[in-house]
């Protein structure tokens, strides 16, 4: 039996260059990401314009309304939903009382990808990591090193 999705892209603006991360290129990697993984996508939902309040787009609004059951919502990347914790954590618990999921076409290493993967993940728990003994004992063995007692930043001020 394969997972059924459906599927959100959104306009993706990244904020220090202004490029967008266009709904074709989002599409495109979904599909690829479900015909992998054996994944059927009964519906896609889309938003034009990006807002940082998820729940009142329009696309949203659809995708939460849709009445047809599925597994998982697929997204290209979760900033196409947003890059606040926050906000992205009240919709999660939205989906969580709908036993629905968010899975990501692209995997990230940011803060936000990496939250939005460990609060779906099957079985997983908060737990804190700890270093392995070996770890530890070497960053024990490291020398101090003692703290200036008074910083110069007058060479930084000087013009060359």
């Amino acid at each position: 039996m394969s997972k059924k999705a459906v599927a959100y892209v959104s306009d993706i603006v990244l904020g220090r260059t202004g490029e967008i991360i266009s709904r074709a290129e989002q599409r495109k990697a979904i599909l690829d990401h479900a015909r992998e993984n054996g994944i059927e996508i009964l519906a896609w939902f889309e938003d034009e314009v990006w807002s940082e309040d998820v729940v009142t787009r329009p696309g949203i609004q659809k995708l939460l309304g849709y009445d047809q059951p599925f597994d998982v919502i697929l997204v290209e990347r979760v900033w196409a939903l947003s890059r606040n914790t926050g906000v992205l954590q009240g919709f999660f618990a939205e989906l969580s009382s709908r036993r629905l999921k968010i899975e990501a076409a692209t995997t990230l290493w940011d803060c936000v990808s990496q939250m939005t993967r460990h609060y779906f993940a099957k079985g997983r728990s908060m737990k804190p990591v700890a270093l392995p003994a070996a770890t530890a004992e070497v960053v024990s063995s490291r020398p101090q090193i003692a703290r200036p007692k008074q910083l110069q930043f007058l060479p930084l001020l000087r013009k060359v």
